[in-house]
This record gives C-alpha cells, sequence and structure tokens, in this order.
C-alpha cells in the first residue's frame, strides 16, 4: 500500500523567499520605472505619472503590435491545436512508422528561432526564395513576390513559421491523451453502432479536453509573447507595419526611450495575466460541456 507523502506547510518557505527575492521585488521595482522619466544618461530619476502611458497610447505603432500579436497569437492558436489534434488522432492508429514520424513531427520544435527564421527567409526570399521559384516555374505571372515586404503576407510568413515549429508539441501533449483513453469505452460505444465521428464527438474529444485546453493556453501565452521570429525575419518592419509587443519595446530602447519601453511591457504583462485569468475560467466551462 502507497501513502501519499504531506511534507509541512514551512517547506515552502525557502522557495517562497528566492521567487520573491529574485523575481518579484525586480519585477515590481521595474515596474514602478514606467511611471518615471528614467534614462540611464539622467543622474536623477523624476516621477511623471501616467504621463508615458499617455504618450504611448498617442502612438501609433502601440496600435500596429497589438492587432499583429492578437493576429498572430490567435491564428497561432488555431492551427496548432486543430493540427495537433489531427495527426495525434492518426498517429494514434498504430502505424508501424509510429515512432519515426513522431520523431519528425516534434522535429521543428527543438530548432531554435534562428534556425527556423534563416530557413524561412530562404523560402520566402523575393529573388532567390524556393516559393517564388516554384511560382514561377509553374507559370505564375509576377512571382517576385515581396512577402518580407508588406505587412499581411510578412505576418502570414511569421505564423507559418511559428505553426510548423510549434505543431510538434500539440501533437505530443494531444497523443498523450489520447493513448490515456480506455480502449474499453471506444470498443463499447462501436459495438453500439457509434460511428467514427460521434465517437470522437462524444468520447475522445471530452476525454482529451484538458490537453487541448492545454494546447491553447500554450499557444496563446507564446503567441502573444512572440518576439524572436518576427526580429529574425522581419525587424519589425517595413517601417512599423509587423512591430509586435516584445519587437516594440527593442525599438523604444534603442531609441533611450526607457520608461516608455517599461510602460509598454506592464500594459503587456496586464493583458497576459487578464488573458490567463479569463482562460481558466472559461477553461472550465469548455471541459464541463463536453
Amino acid at each position: 500500500m502507497h501513502l501519499k507523502k504531506i511534507y509541512p506547510t514551512y517547506f515552502m518557505i525557502i522557495p517562497l523567499i528566492v521567487f520573491t527575492i529574485f523575481f518579484l521585488i525586480p519585477s515590481t521595482i521595474g515596474y514602478l520605472y514606467a511611471f518615471t522619466d528614467w534614462n540611464p544618461y539622467v543622474e536623477k530619476i523624476k516621477f511623471v505619472g501616467v504621463e508615458n502611458f499617455v504618450e504611448i497610447f498617442q502612438n501609433k505603432s502601440l496600435t500596429t503590435a497589438f492587432v499583429n500579436t492578437v493576429v498572430i497569437a490567435v491564428v497561432k492558436t488555431v492551427f496548432v491545436t486543430v493540427i495537433g489534434v489531427g495527426i495525434a488522432l492518426l498517429l494514434n492508429r498504430g502505424f508501424r512508422t509510429n515512432k519515426m514520424l513522431r520523431t519528425v513531427y516534434f522535429m521543428p520544435a527543438i530548432f531554435s528561432a534562428l534556425i527556423v527564421g534563416l530557413i524561412f527567409s530562404g523560402l520566402f526570399d523575393t529573388q532567390n526564395g524556393v516559393i517564388n521559384q516554384v511560382l514561377g516555374a509553374i507559370g505564375v505571372k509576377d512571382a517576385q513576390i515581396e512577402w518580407l515586404g508588406s505587412r499581411w503576407p510578412a505576418l502570414t510568413v511569421v505564423n507559418a513559421a511559428e505553426i510548423w515549429r510549434s505543431a510538434g508539441y500539440g501533437v505530443v501533449i494531444t497523443l498523450a491523451a489520447l493513448q490515456s483513453i480506455p480502449a474499453d469505452y471506444l470498443e463499447a460505444a462501436k459495438m453500439d453502432g457509434a460511428n467514427g465521428w460521434q465517437r470522437f464527438r462524444h468520447i475522445i474529444l471530452p476525454m482529451i479536453m484538458p490537453a487541448v485546453n492545454v494546447n491553447i493556453l500554450f499557444s496563446l501565452i507564446y503567441g502573444l509573447k512572440m518576439f524572436d521570429l518576427i526580429l529574425i525575419l522581419t525587424g519589425g518592419g517595413p517601417g512599423h507595419e509587423t512591430e509586435s509587443f516584445g519587437t516594440l519595446i527593442l525599438s523604444e530602447m534603442s531609441r533611450d526611450r526607457y520608461s516608455q519601453s517599461v510602460s509598454i511591457n506592464l500594459i503587456f504583462s496586464i493583458m497576459l495575466v487578464i488573458v490567463a485569468i479569463l482562460f481558466q475560467k472559461y477553461s472550465k466551462k469548455w471541459e464541463a460541456k463536453e
């Protein structure tokens, strides 16, 4: 008989102290700079209230960054979740090449953002990109498309790169949930005359919904935090057309607008907390409905 160990509550004191010293206090102090005119070139820091936030909300780049960030997060979440469920269902059928296919689908997840960015830069380069060459070879007129030269084509490429890199996580998490479903449930439903869709809708989906919610949450958070691929593929350009919150913060810092960059970071952090709270609230309802 295995007894569950219950550790004393005071065991949490040390981790709590470490978390407070190395994360909570520095983060709080850092966010306070959003209400000052902080700049490393100024000796005295002055309190300016919400002046930085007023200035930021008058900046058109913030609206662009907000829209871009939300679009990337939503598109990535939808595709990664759907692809994860679809491929996991196929891999769960017991092919002989299952292990090899799992490795193939998960392989992009181990690549760094730099590698993924270089791959997609090569694919979508205007002059020598593989995509434009293929389009030209099949007779498409004006095949020299500037994929990374304008806002929406560039965001499409960024989304494609991120989905390709992240889909493996969705597959692995969903596949683990599928393999935990008792085969007896599916066999009993099949014997009762349930077709494939009915078995998926009423048995499989409700039982993998916690895993699906994990995929949605991770995809949303990391989609909202999108920074590296945009920096590598477009640098936030042309102009500020493909800026995300991450690249906008970097852009403000490069212009020595440090307090403004902290203000954007604070706004972004609040948005992340709101998304996490709302997701936690509604994900329980989704699971209950299923």
